[in-house]
């Protein structure tokens, strides 16, 4: 189960892994998207530290390889393996951003963490509640919440939000080791202002485990680059938002730059579907039209009293309509 064990910032080095013991997981090479290697700050940097949940080695927890490191924007962390069973013990997590600088001013990145059944899943899932990733100029952490998931029902659920910023995207990659069902909601997951994604991690006795990784990154609007989760008009063209744009045209995407459509009150054109009663000033009858304050033929005291005066029925009244 979950304890709490001493704080070791003060010897993280930036950017350096940790290890203790050998584990059978590989570093995840860094992996950017289009114009994300660009947009490394360098001064910025995303900070994950994960092992078992006495505060060392674990085999359940990456192997037992403790990783504790800062990435940079754009770089992936370490990808760690999560495969918590019936034996003893259970993983520890937390995250940080060092921001010296002030480049990721506002930002707010929230970790909601719980149970999948009940608020703490039957003792699973420890330390659970909602925290906020602090982002200093120097280097703080979450508290930690503990993974000691096993054959006991449901699971721990790990719900990512962001605020504050709309040029920064959080990337939470979750893999299923060997498809059985350990790890739900597995996939490539973007986290921007308007994007949340939760995950669920219910590792048990079943053969492997989940695999998790991150990369905080920037995105920037107007470089011609439409990165993943970015929403910005000048780079994203999207056929079908009513926007006219980029390298859309009447031929490639008819339903943002099609012409306006013809028939248009003022244009001083009587075109459909313009007629003398939706648009007088276009369509100017050259008949009798009823209302024009003009009593032209075909129009009478019957059927346009408006323009030609009101019937007076005159004796003998069978001779009135």
């Amino acid at each position: 189960m979950f304890r709490r064990y001493k704080s070791f910032s003060a010897v993280i080095a930036f950017a350096t892994v940790l290890s203790v013991g050998c584990g059978p997981m590989d570093a995840e090479q860094p992996v950017d998207v289009p114009g994300t290697g660009e947009q490394s700050l360098g001064a910025a940097l995303f900070y994950h530290d994960f092992r078992g949940d006495s505060g060392g080695s674990n085999s359940q927890c990456n192997g037992g390889t403790i990783v504790s490191e800062g990435k940079s924007l754009g770089e992936w962390t370490t990808r760690v393996g999560l495969d918590t069973d019936g034996r003893s013990g259970g993983c520890a997590q937390k995250l940080g951003i060092s921001d010296p600088h002030g480049e990721l001013s506002g930002l707010v990145i929230s970790v909601d963490f719980r149970g999948e059944d009940g608020f703490t899943g039957g003792g699973q899932c420890d330390n659970p509640g909602l925290r906020s990733i602090p982002v200093t100029t120097g280097l703080a952490w979450t508290s930690a919440w503990g993974i000691d998931t096993d054959q006991r029902t449901g699971g721990c659920v790990q719900s990512f939000s962001l605020a504050g910023r709309g040029d920064v995207a959080l990337d939470v990659k979750f893999e299923d080791e060997n498809f059985n069902g350990q790890c739900g909601n597995a996939g490539l997951h973007t986290i921007t202002s308007t994007r949340s994604a939760s995950i669920i991690m219910n590792m048990d006795d079943r053969r492997g485990g989940c695999l998790q990784s991150f990369r905080l990154r920037k995105m920037v609007c107007g470089d011609n680059v439409c990165e993943f989760g970015e929403s910005c008009e000048a780079d994203c063209v999207r056929c079908g938002d009513g926007i006219c744009n980029g390298t859309e045209t009447e031929s490639t995407c008819p339903g943002d730059c099609a012409p306006p459509p013809t028939g248009t009150c003022g244009d001083t054109l009587c075109e459909f579907p313009e007629d003398p009663f939706s648009c007088p000033m276009d369509c100017v009858p050259t008949t009798g039209y009823c209302g024009d304050n003009i009593c032209d033929f075909p129009e009478s005291q019957f059927n346009c009293p408006v323009d030609c005066g009101l019937v007076t029925c005159l004796l003998p009244p069978t001779s009135c309509p």
